[in-house]
């Protein structure tokens, strides 16, 4: 297709959530039944199905410097072809039973989940106009939360007992429409205007800037304590909840989290970014304290750890709008790719340290991410304060 001048129309923007709602509905399934599939088909162990998981998201991690670097090169278009297309790849695990080769297959869904995030997420800064980024970030956003609401009831239903072959043949059927999907994207040109050499060769020295370190404090804290969160269905559990009552925390955490969404991106848009991650910020600092008051009581846990999962929602769809005012267009793909990484070790490290710290205390953890939100939103102040000049 012909190339197309970003933010003169409305098409890549919906050929995009397109995508990532097709990419939703085949992601979610695809990783919420591997764990089960490797557990119970190849009889692996719980801590080698946690290590294979791990090595996963170690790709990835990788994956997304070497893609931030070339989505800035090539386009952000085809690193997201090539990353829907890894996904593909990975999908077809579920037809073997050779797990040498499953681990090289789940390496490159790794890869492929690295590389889609960031360049999908450079394709929506690049193709939203002024007044639009917040809405249609909140509506990417969905693409994972709604996606996976269809997508894992629909595999429960195709799965039955373990039909794990006809579950991989599904998601390749799926993965090969997203595909198509992907490739009639039209490509966008980055605006036109001089470039620093640094930009232009794909250095990350170009990020070598107290905007985009601040930017990196501003991803990475938070995510810290969305780890965290990640074990709160457990203390559900352990406080005398029953699996439905977990279930209904997931249910209505997920419904909150996506109005969350959708309003941070309207407010983004009428009143800029810096009121709703301000509002974000503070709403994470009030769950986490109702959390640590209300630490052994499940209703505590349900209505604090819901807050703080759909402030933490909010954040990522600010994230875009925060990227395009501390960085140039020219090296928003390497950005992307250091906020994914830097995600990933925040997602571990909350993860890790709520399992340790939590045989010692339950509210230990949420002091520990409290004080690390505390110093997020003091350096709101210096990040919005240095990028005013670019906000949009």
């Amino acid at each position: 297709m012909p190339e197309l001048t970003a933010k003169k129309t409305q098409v890549p923007l919906y050929g995009l959530l397109t995508v990532q709602l097709l990419t939703g509905i085949m992601l979610m399934p695809m990783n919420n039944f591997f764990g089960i599939f490797l557990n119970e088909v190849l009889a692996f162990s719980v801590r080698k199905v946690a290590m294979v998981i791990a090595l996963g998201q170690v790709v990835g991690m990788c994956a997304s410097l070497v893609g931030g670097s070339i989505s800035d090169r090539w386009g952000r278009k085809n690193v997201l072809i090539l990353g829907v297309l890894a996904l593909v790849l990975c999908s077809t695990l579920y037809l073997f039973r050779l797990p040498w080769l499953i681990l090289i297959l789940w390496g490159i869904g790794g890869a492929g989940l690295g590389f889609s995030v960031l360049s999908s997420q450079g394709y929506l800064t690049l193709a939203a106009r002024p007044g639009t980024l917040g809405l249609f970030s909140a509506l990417y956003n969905w693409g994972y939360t709604i996606g996976g609401a269809i997508g894992v009831p629909v595999a429960a239903i195709i799965l039955g007992k373990d039909r794990f072959t006809t579950f991989g043949l599904s998601l390749l059927g799926l993965g090969a429409i997203t595909a198509v999907f992907a490739t009639l994207l039209p490509q966008l040109r980055l605006p036109t205007g001089k470039a620093s050499p640094a930009f232009a060769r794909g250095s990350y020295r170009a990020l070598l800037q107290r905007r985009i370190v601040l930017l990196v404090l501003l991803r990475f804290l938070p995510t810290c304590y969305y780890g965290v969160m990640a074990l709160v269905p457990l203390l559900i559990k352990k406080h005398g909840g029953s699996n439905s009552t977990v279930a209904w925390y997931a249910a209505g955490s997920a419904i909150l989290a996506s109005f969350a969404q959708l309003a941070a991106g309207r407010v983004a848009d009428r009143k800029g970014v810096r009121l709703p991650t301000t509002v974000a910020f503070i709403t994470i600092l009030a769950a986490i304290t109702g959390t640590i008051v209300t630490a052994h009581s499940v209703w505590g846990l349900y209505v604090f750890g819901a807050l703080g999962i759909s402030a933490a929602w909010a954040l990522s769809t600010l994230l875009p709008g925060l990227v395009r005012s501390a960085a140039a267009p020219e090296i928003h793909g390497r950005v992307f790719g250091v906020l994914h990484v830097l995600w990933t070790l925040a997602m571990i490290l909350g993860t890790l340290l709520g399992g340790a710290l939590l045989e010692i205390s339950v509210r230990l953890p949420f002091v520990i991410v409290g004080i690390l939100n505390c110093i997020a939103l003091a350096l709101t102040i210096p990040f919005f304060r240095i990028t005013a000049p670019r906000r949009k």
